[in-house]
């Protein structure tokens, strides 16, 4: 962590955190009225599901969040606000988390399913953008300024890919 970026990664480091533990707030705790505790809490398994892959998918971003900021030099404004665009992202990921599980067996599903794959797709293009500025400003470590550039294409491609197979998905839905 340079002494430059180290408000941002703070910063980030806050938000990541906050997000991630808000997702357990929609894991309800069943009522006494519900009748058996067991059978209550084995009802409820979209919502553990939900929490468990949004829980790895944020935890999976601050892992790269970090590791991109390790190298990295240099900030500039533009890096900031870019920042904040991912941080906005992060933020939304427990309300499309609490959709898909409330609605995962109703006729909404589809249109809960697009929301929350919608949130990652945002995700990975925000997580994209940021990193092509900070090539493209030259903010990277000079060591690191030697990328193996095919497998960079392929990380881009994803969420590419993610938002054809979210268009097939819903087509086939609907037909």
């Amino acid at each position: 962590m340079s002494s430059e970026t180290a408000r941002v990664e703070a910063f980030s480091d806050g938000v990541f955190a906050i997000a991630i533990t808000l997702l357990i707030l929609n894991v309800q705790v069943p009522p006494p009225s519900a009748g058996h505790l067991l059978a209550a809490l084995a009802r409820q398994w979209p919502t553990y599901v939900a929490f468990l892959i949004s829980f790895a998918f944020i935890g999976i971003m601050w892992v790269n969040h970090h590791r991109l900021f390790n190298h990295i030099r240099r900030c500039d404004n533009m890096l900031m606000f870019l920042n904040l665009l991912l941080l906005l992202g992060i933020t939304v990921v427990p309300f499309p988390t609490a959709l898909l599980a409330a609605h995962y067996s109703t006729p909404g599903r589809t249109v809960a399913a697009a929301v929350f794959n919608g949130t990652y797709v945002f995700l990975a293009i925000s997580f994209n953008v940021l990193w092509f500025h900070v090539v493209k400003r030259g903010l990277l470590d000079p060591e690191t300024q030697e990328l193996d550039w095919q497998s960079f294409t392929r990380c881009l491609c994803a969420p590419l890919r993610t938002a054809g197979r979210c268009g097939v998905q819903r087509n086939s839905c609907i037909s």
